[in-house]
């Protein structure tokens, strides 16, 4: 109820695009790296690379979602559906080889892809962490790590992700609606406020679900903040400001919030009751 009554108090507004790619028409296996260019097209520097960072337990399930986020980010670009097509077989392909051969199915072994986007082409590429990357009570957790460029065009992602995380859980309809706004407005924040939008530095969302509860982290690159020197949002002084809803928003929707390393480190918990 609480979470309810702040999110008809609070206006919020997302942008929901990628920056468009040209046109392909072909794609290229090079052994964990997968590239769709554009023919005669030369390499592209890194000053106009963005990079989308995702980790998964290696269990097949989580291979969907790898699929579902490419499928999302596909939408928003200008490859041909010819292509596109290629694309997600690719990735199919590379999730699966690296969850089932390299990781044997261990969900508490880490599948690394990055997804890579240049002027002229998107690169996939994948990482199998092995015994290195062995998660904590893998029998009864699943890690999910998201990293994104801090462009407001990549914030929807995170509605995917935690939209397909969700999925399967024993949250309520409503309660994944809180989880939803909760995880877009933190996102956001760490995006604008933290990262002051500045592309080269990342936003990372991380999820931890339990068999009782989801935590999820939120880490940005900035200079961080003081809680206590936000302002209320609901204070008659700052009814038309914008700064302060989106703390006020997550702390109405989730059951803990809690802040570290001068803010830039916000900690969110929600329980399954």
């Amino acid at each position: 109820m609480q979470c309810e009554i702040a999110r008809k108090t609070v206006i919020s507004h997302q942008s929901s695009a990628i920056s468009h790619q040209p046109d392909t028409s072909s794609l290229t296996p090079d052994s964990r790296r997968l590239t769709a260019k554009k023919e005669g097209a030369s390499n592209v520097g890194e000053r106009t690379e963005q990079v989308i960072t995702l980790s998964l337990p290696s269990s097949m399930q989580h291979v969907d979602l790898l699929k579902v986020i490419v499928t999302e980010i596909l939408k928003e670009t200008d490859f041909t559906d010819d292509v596109r097509e290629q694309i997600n077989l690719a990735v199919i392909e590379a999730g699966t080889n690296a969850t089932k051969q390299s990781n044997k199915e261990e969900p508490g072994k880490q599948a690394i892809f990055q997804l890579i986007f240049a002027e002229n082409q998107l690169t996939i590429a994948t990482e199998d962490k092995g015994e290195e990357a062995t998660r904590p009570d893998t029998e009864t957790e699943q890690v999910i790590s998201l990293s994104l460029p801090s462009s407001m065009q990549h914030v929807y992602l995170l509605d995917v992700v935690v939209t397909e995380i969700l999925k399967g859980t024993d949250f309520t309809e409503d309660i994944q609606e809180q989880i939803n706004l909760a995880v877009i407005e933190g996102g956001t924040n760490a995006i604008k406020h933290g990262n002051k939008e500045n592309p080269t530095k990342k936003a990372t969302i991380e999820f931890t679900l339990a068999e009782d509860k989801l935590e999820i982290v939120i880490e940005d690159e900035g200079d961080g903040f003081t809680r206590k020197e936000v302002a209320d949002p609901l204070d008659p002084e700052n009814l038309l400001k914008s700064s302060g809803r989106g703390l006020f928003l997550m702390e109405a929707c989730m059951d803990s919030v809690t802040y570290e390393n001068n803010g830039t480190i916000i900690k969110m918990v929600k329980y399954m009751k």
